[in-house]
C-alpha cells in the first residue's frame, strides 16, 4: 500500500470515507501513520475532514487524537507539530467534549492531549468538564489527560490537590484508585504525606484488588491495533501497579506495625494473585523498619512458597531472604521448594532458596554447598555461606582442601585478596583460593596448617590467622613483627592475632596500650584487653577511668563491657544509661552486658522502654539489611531477659510486638 501525498486523488475519498466511520478507511488510515514518529503531509488535509464529520463518531475522533500525537505529547516538531497547532486553531475538538454521545466524549478527551502545550485554559476545561460528566469511563478518560495537562509548572500542586479530592470522593471504584495511583506517580518523592484521606484510600484500594482493577490492562481496538502496536506489546508485558497506593496508604499509619500489619494481612486474604504479590512486597520494608508479631505473616509467605503463580512465588521468597532470622518459622516451607541442580546457581548467583536457608545456618543445605564447590565454585558469597556454619560444616574440611589444592598457585597469596566471598563473576585464582581458606578456617581450624603459609600479613591475613589460632604457629614469627607497625589497625590486628596464636598476652598489651587513649582506636583496644580477661587485670584503674572521664559513649561502653570481663566488677554498667539514651546503635552491646551480669534491676526500666519502643533502634528510612534486622532482634531478645531476671513478678510493659 503506497501513501499518500499532497493532492494524491484518493485522498480525499479516503478522508470521507473514513469520517463517515468507515472500519476499511479507518484501518487504513492507521496503518500509514508511523507508529511514534513524525506523521506524513497527509495528516494536514485529512484532520479538518476528520474533525468536522457530521455526526461526530467516536473512533474517528480518536483517530484524529492518534494522528496528531496525542500518545507523544513531547513531540512539538516537524508535520506532527504543524498538525498540533491547526487542531489548537480549531475549537471544535475541546467542544467534543460536551457533546452528547458518551464515546464522543471520552474520544476528545484523548484526544486534546495532543494540544495541551498550546491551551493554556485547558487544564481548568478538562476539571470543570471532569466536575459535571455522569459517565464514570469519560471521568476516566478525563481524569488521565487532567493530570497529562496540569502538572507543568504552577498546575503541579493544583493537580494533586484535584487528585487527593477524586480519591476522597469519587462515587466510581475505577476513578478513585486511578487518582490514588496517578497521585503517587507524582507524589513519589515528596517528604510531606498524601494529602488523601488514608482510611478512604484503603478501603478503595482493597475494593479494586477485589474487583480485579489490576489484572487486566484495558483492550486493544483491532482497529487501531497497527498504530498503537506499542499498547498491545504493554498487555504482554504487564505487571501489577498498585504497591505505591499501599506504600501511601501504610505512611498514613506512621510507625504502627500493628496497622500496616493489618492491612497486608487483609490484602493476602484477597483471593487476589497480584494483592498477594503487592502486599509481600510492601512486607519486606515493614519488617525492615518496624518492630512487630510478624510470625503470621512470615507463616503466609511459607504457604505461597508452593501455590501455583510464579510471580507470587517469587516475591514470597524476595521477602524471606531480606529478613533474616525473622523468617526462620519458614525454614522447612523453603527446604520443600529447593529447586533441581541445575538451577541451583544462576548467572553466578545462588538460588534463593538455598541462600535463605544457609543465611539461616541450617544444615539440611550443607550438601548442597558441598557439590557447588566442585560445580559452581565461583558462585556469589558461596564460601562466605560455608564459613558462616562454623565447625557445623567441618565435614566439608576434606572438600575445602581437595579444591584448596585444586585451585593453589605457586608463591603466597595476593595482598588484599577478600577473606570471604566472591565477587558475582570472579574467576580469579588468588580471590578464590583466599575464599576457600576462610572457609576451612572456619569450619576446620586445625585441618588449615598446611595452607596458612601464604597468607599475607596484611589487615584481613591476621583476622585469618587469629581465627586459625594454634593451627596457625608457624606464622609467629612474622605476626611479631606486624605489632610494631605504624599502622594503627595492622598492628592491632597483629596484637590480636599474636594472643590467639602463640598466647603472647603482653606483646598484645604492648600494642594496646599505644592505642588506649588514641581518640579513633580506644575502642578497638580496650576489647582487645578485655579479650585478655584477667590477663589485663592491672589495667582496671585505667579502663575507670576512660569511663568516668570524657570520653565518648563507645568508648565509654567498651570500658564498661572491659572491667566486667577483666576483674568482673558490674559497677560500670550501672553508669551506661545516658550512653542508652544518647546512642541507640550502642544498645545492643550494653544489654548483652546486662544480661551476662545478671542483677541489673536498674537496666529494666530502659529494657521496658525499648520494648515499648516500635522503630527497629538502628533503622533509617532505606530499611535495613538482614544482619542489622537480626542485631536487633537480639537486643529485644536480650531486653525480654533483663527484665525476666530482675523481676519475679515483672509487670508487662506497653509492647508494639
Amino acid at each position: 500500500m503506497t501513501a499518500l501525498t499532497h493532492g494524491s486523488p484518493l485522498a480525499p475519498r479516503l478522508f470521507d470515507d473514513a469520517a463517515g466511520g468507515d472500519a476499511t478507511a479507518l484501518r487504513r488510515l492507521y496503518r500509514l501513520a508511523p507508529d511514534g514518529e513524525d506523521v506524513q503531509p497527509w495528516v494536514l488535509d485529512a484532520l479538518p475532514v476528520l474533525l468536522h464529520a457530521d455526526p461526530p463518531r467516536a473512533e474517528v475522533v480518536r483517530l484524529v487524537g492518534d494522528l496528531a500525537g496525542a500518545d507523544r505529547t513531547w513531540q512539538m516538531n516537524g508535520v506532527t507539530a504543524r498538525a498540533k497547532h491547526l487542531l489548537a486553531a480549531d475549537g471544535r475538538l475541546t467542544a467534543l467534549l460536551s457533546d452528547d454521545d458518551p464515546g464522543v466524549r471520552e474520544a476528545a478527551a484523548y484526544a486534546v492531549r495532543a494540544v495541551y502545550r498550546l491551551l493554556p485554559d485547558l487544564p481548568q476545561l478538562l476539571w470543570d468538564r471532569f466536575a459535571a460528566e455522569p459517565d464514570a469511563r469519560v471521568r476516566l478518560t478525563l481524569l488521565r489527560s487532567c493530570v497529562i495537562s496540569g502538572v507543568h509548572g504552577t498546575g503541579y500542586e493544583a493537580t494533586k490537590a484535584g487528585l487527593a479530592a477524586v480519591a476522597d470522593t469519587d462515587p466510581d471504584l475505577r476513578v478513585r484508585i486511578t487518582a490514588l495511583t496517578e497521585f503517587m506517580a507524582l507524589h513519589h518523592s515528596s517528604p510531606q504525606p498524601p494529602a488523601f484521606d488514608a482510611g478512604k484510600a484503603r478501603d478503595t484500594l482493597l475494593a479494586a484488588y477485589r474487583d480485579g482493577l489490576n489484572r487486566e490492562p484495558a483492550p486493544v481496538d483491532e482497529v487501531t491495533a497497527p498504530l498503537r502496536a506499542g499498547a498491545r506489546m504493554a498487555t504482554r508485558q504487564w505487571t501489577p501497579g498498585y504497591h505505591p497506593v499501599v506504600t501511601a496508604v501504610r505512611a498514613g499509619y506512621r510507625d504502627d506495625a500493628g496497622a500496616q500489619l493489618s492491612l497486608l494481612h487483609d490484602m493476602l486474604d484477597i483471593d487476589a494473585w497480584d494483592a498477594w504479590q503487592d502486599a509481600l512486597y510492601e512486607a519486606r520494608s515493614v519488617v525492615q523498619r518496624l518492630r512487630g508479631p510478624y510470625t503470621p505473616l512470615v507463616d503466609r509467605a511459607a504457604a505461597l512458597l508452593g501455590g501455583p503463580d510464579p510471580v507470587v512465588r517469587t516475591a514470597a521468597m524476595r521477602l524471606l531472604l531480606g529478613i533474616g532470622e525473622v523468617g526462620r518459622p519458614a525454614a522447612d516451607a523453603v527446604h520443600a521448594v529447593l529447586p533441581d541442580p541445575k538451577r541451583w546457581v544462576v548467572r553466578g548467583e545462588i538460588a534463593p532458596a538455598i541462600e535463605i536457608l544457609a543465611i539461616l545456618r541450617d544444615e539440611r543445605v550443607l550438601p548442597i554447598l558441598e557439590r557447588l564447590l566442585d560445580e559452581a565454585p565461583d558462585a556469589r558469597d558461596l564460601h562466605q555461606h560455608i564459613a558462616g556454619y562454623g565447625i557445623r560444616a567441618r565435614r566439608l574440611g576434606f572438600t575445602l582442601r581437595r579444591r584448596l589444592r585444586a585451585t593453589s598457585s605457586p608463591g603466597p597469596l595476593p595482598a588484599g585478596s577478600p577473606p570471604a566471598g566472591l565477587p558475582a563473576g570472579s574467576s580469579s585464582a588468588g580471590s578464590s583460593q583466599a575464599g576457600l581458606l576462610e572457609a576451612l578456617v572456619a569450619v576446620a581450624p586445625q585441618e588449615a596448617a598446611d595452607h596458612l603459609a601464604g597468607v599475607p600479613i596484611d589487615v584481613a591475613g591476621l583476622e585469618l590467622l587469629a581465627r586459625a589460632g594454634r593451627t596457625a604457629a608457624a606464622r609467629i614469627p612474622e605476626i611479631h613483627t606486624a605489632l610494631d607497625s605504624t599502622d594503627a589497625v595492622l598492628a592491632l590486628a597483629a596484637a590480636r592475632a599474636i594472643w590467639l596464636v602463640s598466647g603472647d598476652s603482653n606483646a598484645a598489651v604492648t600494642v594496646y596500650d599505644r592505642y588506649f587513649e588514641d581518640p579513633a582506636h580506644a575502642v578497638a583496644a580496650i576489647d582487645g584487653l578485655a579479650a585478655l580477661g584477667i590477663r589485663a587485670a592491672g589495667h582496671a584503674t585505667r579502663l575507670t577511668k576512660r569511663l568516668t572521664g570524657r570520653s565518648g559513649n563507645e568508648v565509654r561502653a567498651a570500658a564498661a563491657c572491659a572491667l566486667w570481663r577483666v576483674v568482673g566488677n558490674p559497677s560500670g554498667a550501672r553508669m551506661l544509661g545516658r550512653v542508652w539514651e544518647e546512642s541507640p546503635r550502642i544498645r545492643p552491646r550494653i544489654a548483652r552486658l546486662w544480661v551476662e551480669i545478671g542483677n541489673a534491676g536498674y537496666a529494666v526500666r530502659h529494657a521496658e522502654s525499648e520494648l515499648a519502643i516500635p522503630v527497629r533502634h538502628n533503622a533509617s528510612n532505606l530499611g535495613l539489611s538482614p544482619s542489622e534486622i537480626n542485631v536487633d532482634e537480639q537486643l529485644l531478645a536480650d531486653c525480654r531477659q533483663v527484665i525476666a531476671q530482675n523481676r519475679t513478678e515483672p509487670r508487662p510493659p506497653r509492647r508494639f510486638f
